[in-house]
């Protein structure tokens, strides 16, 4: 039986590996892909909800806009009704990148990665993640 322990680790290499893919080969890092992806289902969408939803600390996220700003997939302007909220909203550019027209590449990508897992080896894998990152979110560390 294998250690949980060894199980984190391949995780940690799925990990890399999907970092790799993305970045690497796709131009973009799946977490920026993942906001503009909730972004094209909810925009437009405060800062705030886009950290609770995508469990992702507002430093780090800041981050990711600006990038996503400069490239030209995100806007990003403070809420008329509540000045302190910034509202985040996807551009037309990036509709046309992910809906309309995206590269060839990117969806040959996209149709073998959901070629991996049959349908309910990916409900599956959902579960069991879930169920990981439920049971480490209750993890307590007694120090003596």
């Amino acid at each position: 039986m294998l250690a949980i322990n060894d199980l984190l680790y391949q995780l940690h290499v799925t990990d890399q590996a999907i970092t790799q893919l993305f970045e690497k080969r796709l131009g973009i890092s799946l977490t920026r892909y993942e906001l503009l992806q909730f972004l094209l289902e909810s925009a437009p969408c405060s800062q705030i909800r886009l950290q609770e939803v995508l469990k992702i600390d507002q430093a780090a996220l800041t981050r990711h806009f600006k990038i996503l700003e400069e490239s030209g997939y995100v806007t990003r302007t403070r809420n008329p009704q509540n000045q302190r909220e910034i509202l985040v909203d996807v551009t037309e550019f990036a509709k046309k990148q992910l809906v309309t027209s995206p590269p060839r590449h990117h969806l040959a990508v996209k149709a073998q990665i959901e070629q991996i897992l049959t349908d309910e080896e990916t409900h599956t894998f959902q579960n069991l993640l879930d169920k990981l990152v439920t049971g480490l979110e209750t993890i307590t560390i007694d120090k003596d």
